[in-house]
C-alpha cells in the first residue's frame, strides 16, 4: 500500500468491544471506560495491515481508515 494510512475513531459509535486494541495495540488504546482512542493517527507502514484488520473487525463500525 502506497501513501499515508490514517485512522480515526468515531466516539459516538464505539461500544467498547476492544477488538481494535487487541489486534493493533500500537495504534489503538482503550480509555478507563473501555472505549477506543487512537494512539497513532498516522500509521507507520509496518503497522498498516494490522490497523486495517482492526478497523474491519470493529463490530460497531466505529473506526475509519484513509489512505493517500
Amino acid at each position: 500500500m502506497a501513501g499515508r494510512v490514517r485512522v480515526e475513531v468515531i466516539p459516538a459509535l464505539c461500544r467498547g468491544h476492544g477488538k481494535c486494541s487487541r489486534i493493533a495495540p500500537e495504534v489503538f488504546t482503550l480509555d478507563e471506560n473501555g472505549f477506543a482512542w487512537v494512539q497513532l493517527e498516522e500509521v507507520p507502514a509496518e503497522l498498516a495491515d494490522r490497523a486495517r484488520k482492526a478497523v474491519y473487525a470493529c463490530p460497531s463500525k466505529a473506526l475509519l481508515i484513509t489512505t493517500g
